[in-house]
């Protein structure tokens, strides 16, 4: 119960952020100045409770229910719906249910802090806290997901077109991953038999599936755009900021935990890619040559 009752004030606080930012960005008329502020509003909003409940989890749910929320009110903007746009809209409310759901599966209630912020806390000077906490928990991840999501304020066209298909078979094969690499590590941490690293199922090809998952459904986003409006070839910096980050941030982070707590894993980035499958069998071929 005491899950439930934290997951509906988390909602209840994304609802109000939504509401919050909606009255703050109503009379812009441009498209995209109108969304960021959005964003950025409701950000600032889930922030300060996440300060008043000490928690920056509180945020974690955030980024992948906002994009779907604003496609949405994006596409009912539309004086004309299409199919395409209905097919886009499908798309992002598979992968943002999927991952807020895998996220719930996680979080326990409030007593739930990711072991990423709780070490950003700890190793931060107490007066920077707040600047770490805000930019770098919190904006800095809505202003990336809102990067990924330009190539969407650009499409006008509501006409299904063939050209948009491998985009959509993009986004949709990361999603596939994201959801299969996570089964396979919630399973693995479940089995009573397991070892020290997950080298089970996609696990064995990439040691970081998911975050290819990720990168591969903003690059989806990218190309399905691009055959409708390639003026804006300026808008893969979505994707690109994607691939920045989950490269210098996030696996970085996460390998350096693994290896102070798995001695294992050091055998195991040895022998298994670290995103592409097979990159790792290229690079010891070319060095043998």
């Amino acid at each position: 119960m005491k899950k439930q009752r934290d997951l509906a004030i988390i909602l209840g606080i994304y609802i109000l952020s939504f509401i919050i930012g909606y009255f703050a960005c109503r009379n812009i008329g441009e498209v995209i100045p109108r969304y960021f502020i959005f964003d950025t509003v409701a950000t600032v909003v889930v922030f300060i409770f996440s300060v008043i409940f000490r928690n920056s989890s509180v945020y974690d749910a955030y980024w992948s229910l906002t994009p779907m929320v604003m496609v949405a009110c994006l596409f009912a903007e539309n004086k004309s719906i299409g199919r395409m746009h209905m097919l886009f809209l499908a798309v992002f409310l598979v992968w943002g249910i999927r991952l807020t759901a895998n996220w719930i599966t996680v979080f326990s209630d409030f007593s739930y802090e990711d072991w990423r912020y709780r070490k950003y806390r700890n190793e931060t000077p107490r007066i920077f806290w707040p600047l770490v906490n805000f930019f770098g928990i919190h904006y800095m991840p809505t202003l990336i997901v809102f990067a990924g999501m330009l190539p969407i304020f650009a499409l006008t066209e509501c006409s299904l077109n063939i050209l948009v298909l491998p985009g959509i078979l993009i986004m949709l094969l990361g999603i596939s991953l994201e959801y299969f690499a996570d089964r396979q590590i919630h399973e693995f941490l479940r089995s009573e038999s397991r070892g020290e690293v997950c080298n089970i199922g996609l696990w064995k090809y990439t040691r970081h599936p998911n975050y290819l998952g990720e990168i591969l459904f903003w690059t989806g986003v990218f190309f399905a755009m691009l055959p409708f409006a390639p003026q804006n070839i300026k808008y893969g910096i979505g994707f690109i900021s994607v691939m920045v980050l989950f490269n210098v941030v996030s696996i970085p982070l996460m390998e350096k935990r693994q290896l102070e707590r798995r001695p294992a894993y050091r055998q195991y980035m040895l022998e298994t890619s670290r995103l592409l499958p097979g990159t790792k069998a290229l690079r010891h071929k070319s060095r043998t040559a």
